[in-house]
C-alpha cells in the first residue's frame, strides 16, 4: 500500500505535513491509547502501518527520491514484481520460491508468486500467512493460518504458526496487564504470608 494514501497526505506533502499526519495518527492508534477498546487488535494493525509508513516516506526522501519519483518508482516497482515471475504451471516449484522470497525477507514477491497458484490448499494458506505477517498484515495472517490448520488439523507446522502469531497478537495485551499492576505479585506474597500466619495461630491454639 502508499504510504502517503496510509498517512492521509499527498506526495507533494511537506515534511512537516507529514510529520503533522504520522504524529496524528500514532496517537489515534497508539497502544496506550486503546487499551479495552475493542478494536484494539486493528488499530494496533494500523499503528504498525503508521510506523512503516512515515519510515519509508522519510528514509526515501533522505536518499534524493522527490515525491514524484518516489510514486513513479513505486508504481513500476509494483508493476514489475507482478510480471516478473512466470509461473510454470507446477505447484510445487512456486511454493519453493515462495518459501525462498519468505526466507530473504522479500514478502512481497512471496505473494505475487502465491496468487498465480490457483489451488489454495493448506500450504498455500501456511505460506501466504508467513509472507502477510511479515508485512505486518497481523490480523490477516492469522487468519489465513486458521485456514491452513482447519484444512490440514493434523499439520504440526500449521498449527504451530498459527500458535506463534496468536501469541504475537496478544502479547502486547499481556504485557500491559502486568504493567498495569505492578504490586500484584507483592500483594498476593502479602496474602499467601497472612493466611500462613492465620493457619499456625489456629493451629498453635
Amino acid at each position: 500500500m502508499d504510504p502517503y494514501q496510509i498517512l492521509g497526505v499527498s506526495p507533494d506533502a511537506s515534511d512537516d505535513e507529514v510529520k503533522q499526519a504520522y504524529r496524528k495518527l500514532s496517537k489515534k492508534y497508539h497502544p496506550d491509547a486503546n487499551i479495552n477498546n475493542v478494536h484494539q487488535e486493528e488499530y494496533t494493525e494500523k499503528f504498525k502501518q503508521v510506523q512503516n509508513a512515515y519510515k519509508t516516506i522519510m528514509d526515501n526522501r533522505k536518499n534524493g527520491f522527490n515525491n514524484q519519483n518516489y510514486t513513479n518508482q513505486q508504481s513500476y516497482q509494483q508493476s514489475y514484481q507482478q510480471s516478473s515471475y512466470q509461473y510454470s504451471g507446477n505447484d510445487q516449484n512456486a511454493f519453493n520460491d515462495a518459501a525462498a522470497y519468505i526466507n530473504a525477507r522479500r514478502y512481497q514477491d512471496a505473494m505475487n508468486v502465491l496468487n498465480q497458484i490457483r489451488n489454495r490448499n493448506g500450504m498455500w494458506f501456511y505460506y501466504a500467512a508467513m509472507a502477510q505477517n511479515g508485512m505486518g498484515n497481523n490480523a490477516t495472517a492469522v487468519e489465513y493460518a486458521q485456514t491452513a490448520v482447519q484444512m490440514e488439523p493434523n499439520n504440526f507446522q500449521y498449527m504451530m504458526l498459527l500458535q506463534q502469531l496468536q501469541q504475537g497478537s496478544s502479547q502486547y495485551r499481556r504485557t500491559q496487564r502486568t504493567y498495569s499492576s505492578p504490586f500484584g505479585n507483592m500483594m498476593n506474597c502479602c496474602y499467601t504470608y497472612l493466611m500462613i500466619q492465620l493457619i499456625c495461630g489456629c493451629c498453635c491454639r
